[in-house]
């Protein structure tokens, strides 16, 4: 995913660190959920974090830089959220990733991109038959790449297929659009898959779509949730101006 150049780069720097010594840097394992048999420990994250809509306010209402850098400082925080996701969504008639890789399954061959992708539960079901890039603020295994979405280490017209379920988080969510559109080549597939309720004017938010230079194909919704699927034109997306759920 490194241009040749910056492989050149990464190899100097790792010779002047042998030379210097390579400092590792161990980090404990990510595990979710997060075991609750410690009644303390659980009041403590939900006073530290607070519960589960307060998490996404919070993530939503804040730029991904921050949001990525403060994760990156504290995993805890991530583990604390998807724990709370996972609980969540026992009871949940649908569940927006497994739509996704049910729709995977029906097909092979395609580069994919799933930014946001938390557990990475699509990049474990459809790896035999895609190649995934799964993306997050925190890589909850060695095949994710932890990143800000905003800025994903990918270089341009690598994508078949970019998919954002319930990952459209952050005051500059359409920095991750425009991303995507970067990513994806000419006629790429673009799936959204976000609550049905986030949307305040949905008509609004396809035409603000199209101008990142997306066409709509279609608008579905399932149980509480809304998929938008589009796909990556030849129109030259805006640079300006934000989408508004």
């Amino acid at each position: 995913m490194r241009s040749p150049a910056q492989a050149y780069q990464d190899v100097i720097a790792w010779l002047e660190k042998l030379e210097t010594g390579v400092q590792v840097i161990a980090r404990p394992k990510i595990v979710i959920p997060i075991p609750d048999n410690d009644p303390a420990d659980v009041q403590r994250r939900l006073q530290r974090y607070g519960d589960f809509s307060a998490m996404n306010r919070h993530w939503n209402q804040t730029r991904s830089e921050t949001t990525h850098h403060r994760l990156q400082e504290n995993p805890e925080e991530w583990s604390n959220y998807h724990t709370l996701y996972t609980e969540s969504r026992k009871n949940w008639a649908v569940i927006p990733y497994e739509e996704m890789i049910r729709w995977c399954q029906q097909r092979s061959g395609y580069t994919i991109g799933d930014f946001g992708c938390g557990q990475a539960k699509l990049a474990e079901a459809v790896s035999d038959r895609h190649t995934v890039y799964s993306f997050d603020h925190v890589a909850v295994n060695q095949e994710v790449i932890a990143c800000d979405m905003a800025h994903v280490p990918l270089d341009d017209q690598r994508l078949d297929v970019a998919i954002f379920c319930l990952s459209l988080m952050g005051a500059n969510f359409t920095d991750y659009l425009r991303e995507a559109n970067r990513t994806l080549k000419l006629d790429g597939q673009l799936h959204i898959i976000e609550a049905t309720s986030r949307f305040s004017d949905r008509p609004q938010f396809q035409t603000d779509l199209e101008a990142l230079g997306f066409i709509v194909v279609s608008v579905q919704d399932a149980w509480k949730f809304t998929h938008i699927h589009a796909l990556k034109t030849e129109r030259r997306p805006q640079t300006t101006g934000e989408l508004q759920f």
